[in-house]
């Protein structure tokens, strides 16, 4: 059986769901692509600009810095460090002080490279500092100066946003009255499902118009008219709360929670205050776009020295399964993957062939379900994995209390099917246990690795698995693939949680 991607990434909303007369107006889009398009050409004449400006006053200007080469590369440094520093999203561009701090990161990131490339090439860094500083003058004399306020005057609503509460408590009634402040969000209204303040939802108390359940929120958000949420309710479970954090976030809105409302951070969030109450503004996960391709192109290439290097040890390990055991020396299975795709995954085998799976079927069904099914204690220490399974070979238990069985899937990663770093895939059967918000830890390449393995393997029980796999996937970058791996190899080596 095959898993539609639709049924797990894409937030399921109710478009007949009613809504009241007294809506939002529709927001005009903001062309983001031309508008980006024109600031790095903005970005690109400020570089200009600064270049010319010391022969304009006569001063030192050395012949090597005007080598074509080296303008233009100074001029994709230029872009590159814009991009990293989050320059060309539309709302950062509409920012005064915020938007200041930032460019000072970009054009200290470019005079680094800048410095870096006239000491190698054996020049003084005086001249790339002074036009670094002319740039850094000139940006922030055209950017937050002059920009700013024209991008306010022209999309100003859009980029102002308007929010939605999620809520009709003392809570939500707080946050709405310290939401009136000049440039914040233009609030839409309340949403809110039966709770402790149903009775409050059509009340003159209510500083704003009541727009439905919480359902309306994908309605409201496919015709373009909020791009926030701010959620104040916190009788939301936590499994409830992650569901529509992953939800709103695929809609592309905004999302703040009142930090106390989320236990454990599941997405990566940024800080900020209101009415004397602190807020966690949730971020999409940056595994898209080009970082996602630069994580490709690291597994690949580490797949793939990691297979060259690791060659005669699988030799030796494929040559003892197939003296202890009758059967084959790999493993394949069904499993699970990104956006509820199945693919084949290869491991060194562990267990006898043609072993009944009924035992481990029983035993994830309690787990999954139960959250501590008839268990194992071992040193005192619940262990969450089937023990003492005698399918397992005896060689089989050494492979996975080293995790030696897991080799053959570098396999699956040079095929793209894996990551090296990222969630276990499952099984089709524990998949069709999860609630929908545990799906969304698949959302992903899965992967050898991850934060669960380095944080104690199978003495971790099944929730905090997942919260720590969405964890992941909302705080990656390469530097946290690497440390993990780097973590892994102890974890390997000690044994420690292998079963």
């Amino acid at each position: 059986m095959t898993w539609k991607p639709s049924t797990i990434t894409q937030p399921s909303v109710r478009t007949s769901y009613p809504l009241p007369a007294n809506l939002p107006p529709r927001l005009a889009a903001i062309p983001e692509k031309r508008l980006a398009f024109a600031l790095s050409l903005i970005d690109s004449g400020v570089l200009a600009a600064a270049f010319v400006l010391p022969r304009i006053f006569r001063l030192p200007n050395p012949d090597w810095l005007l080598a074509p080469g080296v303008i233009g590369f100074a001029f994709f440094l230029c872009i590159v460090s814009h991009a990293l520093a989050g320059l060309y999203a539309p709302r950062r561009a509409a920012e005064g002080t915020a938007q200041a701090f930032r460019l000072t990161r970009a054009w200290m990131l470019l005079s680094a490279f800048g410095l870096v490339g006239a000491f190698v090439n054996g020049h003084g860094g005086g001249a790339v500092l002074g036009i670094a500083l002319n740039g850094w003058l000139l940006s922030i004399l055209v950017r937050p100066g002059i920009l700013r306020p024209w991008l306010k005057q022209t999309f100003g609503e859009r980029l102002r946003g308007v929010r939605v509460i999620v809520g009709t408590g003392p809570l939500a009634r707080r946050l709405a009255f310290a939401s009136e402040r000049m440039w914040s969000p233009v609030l839409a209204g309340f949403v809110d499902d039966p709770g402790p303040y149903t009775e409050r939802l059509d009340s003159e108390a209510l500083p704003g118009p009541y727009l439905g359940g919480i359902e309306a929120i994908g309605r409201l958000a496919e015709e373009g008219r909020i791009t926030q949420v701010l959620v104040a309710r916190e009788d939301l479970s936590r499994g409830r709360l992650v569901e529509l954090a992953h939800q709103w976030l695929a809609l592309n809105l905004q999302v703040s929670l009142v930090s106390s409302a989320f236990e454990v951070m599941v997405a990566r969030a940024s800080a900020s205050m209101l009415g004397g109450l602190p807020l966690a503004n949730l971020q999409p996960s940056p595994q898209r776009g080009w970082k996602l391709k630069s994580k490709r192109c690291f597994d690949i290439g580490l797949a793939s020295l990691g297979g060259m290097i690791l060659l005669p040890l699988l030799a030796a390990v494929a040559a003892a399964i197939k003296i202890t055991s009758p059967g084959p020396i790999l493993y394949k299975q069904s499993r699970v993957g990104r956006n509820g795709r199945e693919f084949t995954l290869y491991k060194f085998r562990s267990m006898v062939a043609n072993n009944d799976d009924g035992a481990h079927r029983k035993y994830m069904e309690a787990l999954i379900k139960g959250g501590e099914p008839a268990g194992f204690e071992q040193g005192g220490q619940k262990v969450y994995k089937l023990v003492n399974d005698p399918r397992v070979t005896p060689v089989g238990r050494l492979l996975r209390a080293t995790s030696l069985d897991e080799f053959p899937q570098l396999l699956n990663v040079v095929r793209g099917d894996m990551s090296l770093v990222g969630p276990r895939p499952c099984l089709s059967y524990e998949w069709e246990l999860y609630e929908e918000w545990q799906r969304s830890r698949l959302d992903v390449l899965p992967g050898i690795t991850g934060l669960w393995q380095v944080s104690g393997r199978s003495r971790v029980p099944f929730e905090e698995m997942v919260l720590l796999d969405l964890h992941y996937i909302a705080n990656w970058s390469l530097s946290l693939d690497l440390a993990l791996l780097l973590r892994t190899v102890p974890v390997v080596l000690s044994g420690s949680g292998g079963h």
